[in-house]
């Protein structure tokens, strides 16, 4: 059977047995240094995603704990599980079924966390911390969509992985710093050899950490990327070492799912699971309503995917959320402000506040207030917002071009450019309830000096 190791003599070659191909990270990423770093930690973890790439790290370990530093008898290594709350049912399953009984089988002790509110002054929720385990836990006491559901929008695909920065990393880092004792922590990371970016981007957020604190918080390595293991290659050494394909883990709700699995592969999970999938369309055709470009995908809707798929049980289950739940008229107010000149950076610093010094081309801060008028059934919500409509003198907009299932807004203030800057728009928009009431800090100071003259 084929081990996946990390002795030394890896970072020339690899056994032949073993299914890899040439490292394709850059020379920084395949050196020693890392490996050793980790290996001298006096706490060893690995970062447990659920999924495959993670796996297949957690399988090295367990055939080869002394490659990694690891005591024969595990007391010195842990395995940490963040959950954001929204996870694939057969990505759990797969766990509980396939690893969790080789981390009872070794004694290793394997953590459960969670996000304990939306400000990261409410701390961590320690869900589960045992030796024992025997259940994947679905969620904490606050998730990424219940953050997502309440501010009415999808992931930002130009913010990277912010949310997985917020609702993985940080709560797992957390939790390790505060039980360290100013001890420096290992962490191995399941990032395959089609990923050094991101390890690299890693890297260098730790250094910048570790730069910050004064000293070496964490040890970062990446077996697989030492290895030269892309996905494929894991894939193969996982299924060889279990017996079945484990599947990826990543959250439905990502807008890189074309990337975190190919797309025919995640469309077919959606017809798997056409209630997640629906709770994801609802999510998506609120974001949409509060903001129209605020679609999952950057260039597409998920809608017209899983249309297109003809995914029949996914789009019934979301006609019927639309149908049955509660719905809400919103009145939404954006202020565009202009960005700044390049040549202001250079003279002015950090700040200015010169008008003279914005460029109307240029984007500058966005400032969104989001107020809920009423709320009632769809009916009740349609007939407010038409009366509304009747009361402003303004039309009632019913618009399927951005999306599918249709969206009603009655505009008072509309951009008269969607690409210049300096302006406005206000608007009331029926969709489902649930979204807060919400401004961002200095928003009415704002509206005030960009409407007073209007």
């Amino acid at each position: 059977m084929t081990a996946i190791t990390l002795s030394e003599d890896h970072l020339d070659s690899a056994p032949p047995s073993a299914p890899i191909k040439p490292a394709t990270a850059p020379p920084e990423m395949v050196t020693a240094d890392s490996v050793a770093a980790f290996r001298a930690a006096p706490k060893k973890s690995l970062s447990f995603g659920l999924g495959l790439d993670s796996t297949g790290v957690l399988l090295s370990v367990l055939d080869n704990p002394a490659d990694y530093g690891v005591a024969k008898d595990y007391s010195d290594f842990f395995v940490m599980t963040a959950l954001t709350g929204f996870e694939f049912p057969d990505t759990i399953a797969a766990v509980q079924k396939h690893v969790l009984p080789r981390l009872r089988e070794k004694g290793i002790r394997y953590v459960q966390v969670a996000r304990a509110g939306h400000r990261d002054g409410d701390g961590v929720e320690v869900v589960s911390d045992t030796t024992n385990p025997g259940k994947v836990f679905s969620r904490g006491q606050w998730t990424l969509m219940d953050e997502l559901e309440a501010n009415g929008t999808v992931p930002q695909y130009a913010g990277g992985h912010l949310c997985s920065l917020k609702y993985k990393a940080w709560p797992q880092d957390r939790l390790q710093l505060d039980q360290a004792g100013g001890q420096k922590v290992g962490k191995l990371f399941g990032y395959n050899a089609d990923e050094y970016k991101r390890a690299a981007k890693a890297n260098k957020h730790q250094a910048r950490r570790d730069k910050e604190a004064g000293t070496q918080t964490f040890a970062l390595d990446y077996p697989l990327i030492r290895l030269g293991l892309d996905r494929e290659g894991v894939k193969g050494y996982v299924k060889e070492r279990l017996g079945v394909a484990m599947p990826k883990s990543y959250c439905p709700v990502c807008p890189f799912s074309g990337v975190c699995s190919p797309q025919p592969d995640h469309l077919e999970r959606l017809r798997k699971f056409p209630a997640l999938a629906a709770r994801v369309l609802r999510l998506e055709y609120v974001s949409m309503a509060l903001n129209a470009n605020s679609s999952l995908y950057k260039d597409d809707t998920l809608f017209r995917r899983v249309t297109d798929d003809q995914n029949a049980d996914a789009l019934g289950e979301f006609a019927t959320r639309l149908d049955e739940q509660d719905w809400s008229v919103y009145r939404l107010q954006r202020a565009y402000t202009a960005g700044r000149r390049p040549e202001c950076r250079t003279a002015h610093g950090d700040r200015c506040a010169k008008p003279e010094c914005r460029d109307s081309s240029i984007k500058g801060t966005v400032y969104r207030s989001v107020k809920t008028v009423r709320t009632g059934t769809r009916a009740e919500a349609g007939a407010f917002l038409h009366n509304a409509a009747v009361a402003l003198d303004r039309p009632v907009e019913h618009s399927t071009s951005a999306h599918g299932a249709g969206i009603d807004r009655v505009r008072t203030r509309v951009r008269p450019d969607a690409k210049a800057y300096g302006t406005v728009e206000d608007f009331y928009v029926a969709a489902p309830a649930g979204v807060q009431d919400k401004a961002r800090d200095g928003f009415a100071a704002v509206w005030a000096q960009m409407t007073d003259s209007q």
